[in-house]
């Protein structure tokens, strides 16, 4: 992973994306891309960088998929006001952009770097093989994405028109997909360990890692394993051959500078739909963290708005009982069963005061989240923040998780617990680099004694016995900046839950247990559509699947991999 933000400062990832097309403005560029007489004057590096771009652009992503849908319902954070009896079902209509970022926004830009080197002589076309194999890497990585809560898409025959395919392509089944992908993650790997000729690199315009063959390796290689992980369930034996092999093999990521993530620039998320305002923190996560003293609890959380100041005013003004004990703590979280928000009214309840600069304010009781970690633009007292903003798609904890988990189960590999606290320690970090770039508020920096007293505290502490929900509950926690992981990990594994170390609520509405959504609601392609042929034998044969459920909006159905 190469940091950006140095470079972009000012301006952001925006400068780079301008200083690459200064030559055709964004109307040209978008008549280039609907054109494919005007294509050849693009650069593979151009296309490239446009696509990375893109995979981290989508504002309503955030809005609705993560904000109001997947962090809500995995208890990452809670509701302004605390979480309804039909908070999953109300803020999912708007939900899996990531499916029409895909088909209009990244594949084709991916496409379109393959099809370029092709179409170059042959002598070029040598010099331009790893670039071709990381623009497929990053095609498989965002398609897998996308398949991961849609099941069956369009992948092998997708974006092929320009270029003499069809316009009506086949979706391809999750089972072959995930066939195909390994058997292409593996030739990619290949592709890049030979340097046998004298490679051309996308240099700046890849925003991960400046063009680095040997980093995009380990990426091919990491990616490969953490794909064949969502086979637990469904193809066990399958799993167990892929990871034994990758093992076996090596090349994995070895520290968090391997890490696949963006740092944009100080402006990529300014805008109100990046705008995480409101989002209060979840119970079952700070207290967790406060029982174990998480380093992360200040990267995840903000304190309340009971600041001994505050609270002395609040006293001094009859906003509290004049016998009120000032509470040294100040992270609060909040319920997240409907039914539990509804037994405690007043928990979200704000006192009014005038603060030290005789302005009315709202005191909060429950920590809302960090906001400048999602949006560092984010201003606080008329000051705009001028951070940086980390997106992390695959990282060194990640993979040392997923080892772990594979040493503790008997699937592949050896050393769990070393594994384990290797993936403890990165995450740590990582967040703590995180919280340093996005210029986090008041933020205090990590130290080493929080590190091993964090390991060694007793929710953390590795025991054997229980290794797989120790692994699970560090693993959920990692994935706080990568929503889709943390609902992977609870459908995969079913944990972390109300019995595992990280103890999730049971949410409850009118006395009913809540289940999460297991997928998105799915396209269905009307008569007018071209490829609605195609897309309605996709349903048919997903259909045939006896945990599909009732039918293609139902979200409490499951894909493929997510077998009961």
């Amino acid at each position: 992973m190469t940091t950006i933000y140095s470079k972009f400062k000012k301006y952001g990832i925006y400068a780079m994306m301008l200083g690459t097309f200064a030559a055709c403005q964004k109307s040209k560029f978008a008549e280039i891309n609907t054109d494919p007489e005007k294509l050849p004057i693009v650069s593979p590096e151009g296309q490239f960088l446009n696509a990375v771009v893109q995979i981290h652009s989508g504002d309503f992503e955030y809005f609705y998929d993560f904000y109001r849908t997947i962090m809500p319902f995995t208890e990452m954070t809670t509701a302004n006001g605390g979480n309804t009896a039909s908070f999953i079902s109300d803020n999912t209509g708007n939900a899996n952009n990531r499916y029409g970022y895909y088909y209009t926004r990244v594949g084709n830009n991916l496409v379109n770097v393959m099809k370029l080197i092709e179409a170059m002589p042959a002598e070029e076309q040598a010099k331009r093989a790893h670039e071709k194999a990381i623009a497929k890497l990053l095609n498989i990585y965002y398609a897998w994405y996308v398949s991961d809560i849609n099941g069956s898409i369009p992948y092998s025959e997708a974006f092929q028109a320009r270029y003499g395919g069809t316009i009506t392509p086949k979706y391809d089944t999750q089972a072959a997909l995930y066939d195909l992908w390994d058997t292409e993650l593996k030739a990619i790997a290949a592709t890049l360990a030979d340097n046998s000729v004298a490679q051309t690199t996308f240099g700046s315009n890849d925003l991960y890692y400046q063009g680095s063959s040997s980093k995009w390796l380990k990426c091919a290689n990491s990616l490969r394993l953490k794909i064949a992980s969502r086979l637990s369930k469904v193809a066990p034996e399958k799993l167990k051959s892929i990871a034994t092999e990758v093992l076996a093999a090596g090349g994995l990521f070895e520290d968090n500078s391997d890490d696949l993530q963006l740092i944009a620039g100080d402006k990529f998320t300014e805008g109100g739909n990046w705008n995480p305002l409101g989002f209060h923190s979840s119970k079952s996560l700070v207290d967790f963290m406060l029982a174990n003293a998480d380093p992360r609890l200040r990267v995840f959380y903000q304190k309340n708005d009971y600041s001994k100041e505050n609270f002395d005013l609040a006293v001094a003004q009859g906003a509290l009982p004049a016998n009120s004990v000032f509470p040294t703590n100040r992270y609060v979280g909040a319920f997240s069963s409907p039914d539990a928000v509804s037994a405690n009214p007043g928990y979200f309840r704000t006192r009014k005061i005038k603060n030290a600069q005789g302005n009315d304010q709202n005191l909060d009781t429950v920590s809302l989240i960090q906001y400048r970690l999602f949006q560092p633009e984010y201003t606080y007292n008329a000051v705009v923040g001028t951070g940086h903003v980390t997106f992390p798609l695959l990282s060194y904890a990640d993979i040392c998780f997923l080892r772990a988990e594979l040493a503790a189960k008997g699937i592949a590999g050896s050393d769990a617990e070393g594994w384990y606290y290797k993936g403890v320690e990165a995450s740590i970090r990582n967040y703590d680099v995180m919280a340093a770039n996005a210029k986090l508020p008041d933020y205090v920096a990590l130290t080493e004694d929080e590190i091993a007293n964090y390991k060694n505290s007793a929710g953390v502490k590795y025991d054997a016995a229980k290794a797989v929900e120790l692994i699970a509950s560090q693993a959920f926690l990692n994935y706080y900046k990568n929503p889709n992981e943390a609902w992977a990990i609870l459908k995969r594994l079913g944990m972390p839950n109300a019995t595992t170390p990280l103890a999730l609520e049971v949410m409850k509405a009118s006395g009913v247990t809540q289940v999460i959504p297991r997928r998105a609601s799915l396209n269905v392609a009307d008569e007018t559509n071209l490829n609605v042929a195609n897309n309605r034998a996709a349903l048919t044969e997903m259909a045939q699947n006896p945990d599909f459920g009732e039918g293609p909006s139902d979200i409490f159905g499951r894909v493929w991999w997510d077998k009961k």
